[in-house]
């Protein structure tokens, strides 16, 4: 098994939510190489709608869910799971949690045939008063763990809102408390590398609760959740993956919608969300190569590798030449969970001596001997690390070591319960076939060499392997009033899918950060990025069609460079993506 599908990843939940709790805690997580945060799932049939539609033209949640949207809410103290607890700081004291039953499939709803849906709500205001404004429902990404807590973070977000203003969050079907899917499969692994790949995409696309577990149905579930609380109207608010999810939410139920935000976003103007994985892989070696690399070089004195990024790229690529080498920094970067540097510079310095220390590993006298013996050789030498961090790490790196299992024996059957593959690979068509996907990670990895070593071009996905007719929907000049947020270096939602995203959909305004990286923007810390979204949320109109904000310093420094090249007025770059920049060039992009 590939090393990024034994390992998982942690940051696809957006930096916004991760980022805080694991430096407060003084523990960096160590589970893994990052894995995309963005997306997925299908559009229902016309006859999801047909008959069933408010006289808008929008789905009647209520008259589809028949007797379900009758069920009462009971309200009771909370249990957060260890995958998605309250950040540090979350007032939690006004946070209930209820179980919702929903119709397993909108598609044929049947209010026998049921999912648990768990929800959250930081309440502070009955709906009733005449001086409530608003309840924001809000989703922090993936979908790969709870958000059943993320109701309390919203709310530590956005202070001045909350004397009128109530959160709700939810486990997405298929995560933390709500109901979960699985599918079985099985592969004979004499039948090659892609073997047990294909078998996943094959069984799991014809398993009915699996087509269940969808953005779509996913959207109709929050609807419900609306009705059930008794409200005409909602706000939404959403973070990476949750960017998709609410370009569904937007498309399809405009008119209970007041009004969106939505961070470091995917393209909803595609057809299938293969497109966002596609162009991820370049914005994060863009990230590594023009960001990075610009840093480490800025900061020579701490490093000690000159202040050519060019220069240092070249020799950490050389040092990680060979299979042996390339895995040992793969297991480095794996087994120190440092690849969450690229959802947020705060963690720069940690990756920087990670780099320094691999350069010195492949450059050094001392023979690889394994790809993980080297790798606990960088990991010992980092002087960054607390002690919990390291032996955590050298759990993972054991675990790498470990004698594969004996697959000799032919067939193998498993189960596969992965949401965040069950709704990419259903939302819009991937391309077929592991030939295709043999061509695109070869000609990738030329351009995207730290994506390639870092595992994530290793072979096709299930998506390769798994049909189905679904579409994103239309985007209609009904949807909601909406502001996106996005960095210009994010390696998980990059550059060209949140520009696409704050430009083209209607009704919609751009915030975005010259010269930075984050993955989940807001709230940033600047007045220039966060009032415009506060004043929006508290009910004023949008900001002018797009505001490009200053970034602010990066660590150790006291002032921003320019580290690609300037977004102009038109949030344009001038030209493709340089191959290097002069790192000592301050940027002026913004004011």
């Amino acid at each position: 098994m590939p090393l990024h599908e034994m390992v998982p990843g942690t940051a696809t939940r957006g930096s916004k939510y991760l980022l805080p709790a694991l430096i407060a805690a003084g523990v960096i997580g160590l589970t893994g190489v990052v894995v995309m945060a963005a997306m997925a799932s299908p559009p229902l049939p016309d006859s999801t709608t047909s008959g069933n539609e408010s006289g808008n033209g929008t789905p009647d949640v209520a008259a589809l869910a028949g007797p379900l949207a009758d069920q009462q809410l009971g309200w009771e103290a909370c249990e957060f799971n260890n995958d998605g607890p309250p950040i540090p700081g979350a007032d939690i004291s006004n946070v209930e949690c209820t179980t919702i039953q929903v119709p397993r499939d909108w598609n044929d709803p049947d209010p026998q045939q049921t999912w648990d849906v768990r929800i959250s709500q930081a309440r502070n205001i009955d709906p009733t008063d005449p001086d409530y404004h608003t309840t924001v429902i809000t989703h922090p990404g993936g979908p790969y763990a709870s958000g059943l807590s993320y109701s309390s973070t919203v709310q530590m977000y956005t202070p001045e809102l909350r004397q009128t203003t109530n959160y709700v969050s939810f486990d997405q079907r298929g995560l933390g408390q709500s109901s979960h899917a699985q599918c079985e499969y099985e592969h004979d692994p004499a039948d090659g590398p892609v073997a047990e790949t294909r078998a996943i995409g094959e069984s799991c696309s014809v398993d009915p609760d699996v087509a269940t577990m969808t953005t779509e149905q996913t959207a109709f579930d929050m609807d419900l959740i609306r009705h059930l609380l008794g409200l005409e109207s909602v706000t939404y608010m959403g973070y990476s993956y949750g960017t998709w999810l609410g370009a569904w939410y937007g498309s399809l139920f405009s008119d209970n919608i007041e009004r969106m935000v939505l961070d470091s976003a995917t393209d909803p103007t595609q057809d299938s969300i293969q497109s966002l994985y596609d162009v991820a892989h370049e914005g994060r070696d863009r990230q590594f190569r023009l960001h990075m690399m610009n840093w480490i070089a800025r900061n020579d004195a701490t490093y000690g590798l000159g202040g050519d990024p060019e220069v240092i790229w070249n020799r950490y690529f050389a040092a990680t030449g060979g299979p042996e080498r390339s895995l040992a920094a793969r297991y480095a970067w794996a087994s120190t969970n440092l690849n969450v540097a690229f959802s947020s510079s705060v963690v720069y310095p940690f990756a920087g001596q990670l780099v320094s220390l691999i350069i010195a590993e492949g450059e050094g006298a001392v023979p690889p001997t394994t790809p993980v013996a080297s790798a606990t050789r960088i990991v010992d030498a980092m002087d960054t690390l607390t002690e919990e961090q390291r032996t955590a790490a050298h759990e993972v790196l054991a675990a790498l070591s470990a004698a594969p299992a004996d697959n000799s024996g032919g067939l193998i059957r498993g189960t596969y319960d992965e949401v965040i593959d069950f709704t990419k690979c259903t939302d819009g068509q991937w391309v077929q076939g592991h030939e295709y996907w043999n061509e695109f990670n070869e000609r990738t990895a030329l351009a995207a060499p730290f994506s390639a070593q870092s595992g994530l071009l290793d072979g096709p996905q299930a998506c390769a392997f798994w049909p189905t007719d679904s579409a994103m929907p239309p985007l209609s000049e009904d949807f909601p009033e909406t502001i996106v947020l996005q960095s210009e270096l994010d390696s998980m939602t990059p550059w060209e899918a949140g520009h696409v995203a704050g430009t083209e959909l209607p009704n919609t305004s751009l915030i975005a950060v010259d010269n930075e990286s984050v993955h989940g923007v807001f709230p940033y810390g600047t007045d220039e990025v966060d009032r415009p979204v506060i004043d929006f949320l508290l009910g004023g109109d949008r900001p002018p069609r797009t505001i490009v904000a200053h970034a602010k310093p990066m660590p150790l420094e006291g002032f921003t460079y320019e580290s690609w090249t300037p977004i102009e007025g038109s949030t344009d770059h001038a030209g493709p993506a340089p191959r290097f920049t002069d790192p000592t060039i301050r940027a002026e992009s913004g004011r």
